[in-house]
């Protein structure tokens, strides 16, 4: 089968399984999907499951091969069939939040960026903002289906979040949330480009492009906190969601690359090893090339 063969079986396999999913209780929605990700993702991806083999061997020697890439293809399947759930996952109690003073007391002092990260169910990032009461801003990409982009989208509005689109000006949008005030700027910064997962480092050296960069920047313009959020993924399922305390930039300096530079490595220094702990249930294991600088 050809790679855009398996694109399309993908597609097709996700379509036609989003109405029956929406009928069943979450914990069978989620194991279904965590099940046909163990079984169909390494056929329809096999290119992805090598790349996600040599990660684990990389990043995680200390794991069992074979269940840690059970474990990454089993979050996938049950992160896009858990979809199908939308704000369930909340209403049903699933969801613990730890650290959310981090982001809510700060936000009585200034305005607060959250570095997330595509963890577990990263969904459940900005579900979690929105019903904390911090108004929830996300610069996103599309998604890579047409179908997706509207199930995503329209499960973070319901939510009560707003989507800014990852264009030219969204800096400039970004800019506007965090100069009112009103809402809380939602950026992944382990975003992929091009097949390029820009961050974190994981041994790939100095990052100097990608939101990673442009979140350290957004904050010497607005002063905005940055505060690093993540999801986990628990049995049940159930989730964690973490919001790590604002991250102590450098001080401003004369230089303003060098201070930008040393922003950028403690955010690094904060994702790195978060990613590392939960390199199984990262959605970019399967993505990250040790060689991309």
């Amino acid at each position: 089968m050809t790679t855009g063969a398996r694109a399309l079986a993908a597609a097709a396999l996700e379509r036609g399984l989003w109405h029956p999913l929406r009928l069943l209780p979450t914990a069978r929605v989620s194991a279904a999907g965590a099940w046909l990700g163990r079984r169909l993702g390494p056929v329809l991806h096999p290119e992805l499951d090598a790349r996600a083999r040599a990660n684990l061997a990389r990043l995680r020697p200390d794991l069992d091969p074979a269940a840690a890439l059970a474990e990454v293809w089993g979050n996938i399947g049950a992160t896009y069939a858990e979809m199908a759930r939308g704000l369930r996952l909340w209403d049903e109690g699933r969801v613990e939040v730890r650290g959310a003073a981090h982001v809510l007391e700060t936000r009585r002092e200034r305005p607060v960026l959250v570095a997330g990260l595509h963890t577990a169910n990263p969904e459940v990032l900005g579900l979690t903002l929105a019903r904390i009461g911090a108004r929830p801003a996300g610069i996103a990409m599309r998604q890579p289906t047409a179908f997706r982009e509207r199930v995503i989208t329209a499960l973070r509005r319901r939510a009560g979040g707003r989507v800014i689109p990852a264009r030219r000006d969204a800096a400039r949008a970004a800019l506007g949330v965090l100069a009112a005030g009103e809402e809380t700027l939602l950026l992944y910064v382990d975003e992929s480009v091009g097949g390029e997962v820009r961050a974190p480092s994981l041994g790939r050296g100095e990052r100097r492009a990608g939101n990673i960069v442009l979140a350290v920047r957004l904050a010497r313009l607005s002063g905005c906190a940055i505060v690093p959020g993540f999801v986990t993924r628990l049995p049940g399922p159930r989730f964690v969601t973490t919001f790590l305390p604002p991250l102590a930039l450098p001080p401003p300096g004369r230089e303003r690359a060098a201070d930008i530079a040393a922003g950028v490595a403690a955010l690094d220094a904060a994702l790195d090893p978060v990613v590392r702990a939960r390199l199984t249930q990262w959605l970019y294991t399967i993505s990250l090339r040790p060689e991309e600088g």
